[in-house]
């Protein structure tokens, strides 16, 4: 990315003097394996690893666990805030024991090129396209596929989830948008709303149907992934860095953009945490919930682990919000397939004749030969090529055609 101009940093600077004024805590430093390539490898369970992925350095955690879900494990990708660090939200933003309890992996990336300016990740204004991904989108966007692509990782596709702090959450919301299609779950800790600059972050600067209208914009043809997309927003009530308003803001255009109109409140008691001190909100549709919004009483400008060795910009006095997001996405996910078995043998005998397939048909017919999987209800039901995991689109009647490259190994092709 291309350092940023004079008139770019005079926008910047309302954020970084809010943001630089506040003391930092050195990060502890883990053990850490070397940085590798990220095509597939050998990755140790139970401990963190760095690599290259998305043109970014990542710290990635893989489980000792099996995944939680029949269909494969989840990815929590984890966005760390302005001159905030990925190894200070690695080593203090208390990923490990829910990741173990899951069986999922999360990815921390660094932001490229050390961020916009100062680590900050570029979450600012109306210009983030789909068609044409550049800025820090196109590098989040790799990240997810350079995973997927990572066979030893055994990533379900349908469970790929991002959140993050501060400019990270703006960067979460702006991908939620996006690509609906990709992100099942998005968490938006203490992020500016789509749409807004970086000098924008003190009081609310726009509307729900300016931010509605922006994060329709940005999705395009992938909109109908908001059919089955859910969202958590958290906050410290006492944060002064970013507007608190902000957060409900964030809460309502989703809920609007997925038709979620029935709300209702819940108690933080039962959470997990150290400080459970605050308010929940739910937004719902007739299938269930959609999204959350927890307000976090006497709580900061922070990450809210709610345990562990804490940081730089992570509270230990907290929700447990790692706990909870998790148990919220995978809770509520629409797209994963929850009656499989691993060990279930096959029902039906391959259709296929001998030899590599080449050939147009829909999608469940593909999916009953066996060359496609899908998760999900008719017609935002996302189907996938096996093996290879291209992306088929929605609908149980989408016609594609998939050429078998390998035995059991099928890519979307235009034509045979």
């Amino acid at each position: 990315m291309t350092h940023p101009s004079p008139r770019r940093r005079r926008r910047l600077a309302a954020w970084i003097a809010a943001v630089v004024a506040v003391a930092l805590t050195p990060p502890t430093v883990a053990a850490m394996a070397a940085v590798a390539s990220p095509a597939a490898q050998s990755v140790a369970a139970g401990a963190w690893s760095s690599r290259t992925a998305g043109g970014m350095t990542t710290q990635l955690y893989v489980p000792t666990s099996e995944p939680a879900l029949a269909a494969g494990r989840a990815l929590m990708i984890n966005l760390h805030g302005c001159v905030q660090t990925s190894t200070a939200l690695r080593d203090g933003g208390n990923w490990t024991t829910t990741a173990d309890q899951r069986g999922m992996v999360v990815a921390v990336p660094a932001a490229p090129n050390g961020g916009v300016l100062l680590g900050c990740w570029d979450y600012y204004d109306t210009s983030h396209s789909r068609s044409n991904p550049a800025r820090h989108d196109d590098n989040l966007l790799q990240l997810v596929d350079d995973l997927l692509g990572d066979a030893s990782l055994g990533i379900d596709p349908n469970q790929v989830y991002i959140s993050g702090l501060s400019s990270g959450g703006g960067e979460t919301m702006v991908m939620g948008c996006l690509a609906p299609d990709v992100f099942a779950g998005i968490g938006i800790n203490a992020g500016p709303t789509v749409g807004t600059t970086s000098g924008q972050i003190g009081s609310v600067a726009t509307t729900q149907a300016q931010a509605t209208t922006v994060c329709r914009n940005f999705a395009s043809t992938g909109s109908p992934g908001f059919g089955t997309q859910v969202t958590s927003v958290v906050y410290g009530s006492s944060d002064t860095t970013v507007a608190t308003g902000y957060n409900t803001l964030n809460a309502q255009v989703m809920a609007g953009i997925y038709g979620a109109s029935s709300q209702s409140s819940f108690s933080l008691s039962g959470l997990e945490g150290t400080n459970t001190a605050g308010s929940g909100t739910l937004w719902s549709d007739a299938a269930g919930p959609r999204v959350s919004l927890i307000a976090n009483t006497n709580v900061g400008h922070a990450w809210p682990a709610g345990g562990g060795p804490g940081g730089s910009y992570i509270s230990t006095s907290s929700v447990n919000y790692p706990a909870y997001v998790t148990d919220f996405f995978f809770d509520n996910n629409r797209r994963v397939d929850r009656t499989a078995e691993p060990t279930d043998p096959p029902t039906d005998p391959p259709t296929d004749p001998p030899g590599l397939f080449c050939g147009a048909a829909t999608n469940t017919q593909h999916q009953a030969a066996g060359r496609a999987t899908s998760y999900g209800i008719d017609p935002y039901n996302p189907f996938y090529a096996v093996g290879s995991t291209d992306y088929l689109g929605q609908g149980n009647a989408t016609v594609t055609t998939l050429r078998e490259t390998l035995e059991g190994v099928f890519d979307l092709v235009t034509s045979c």
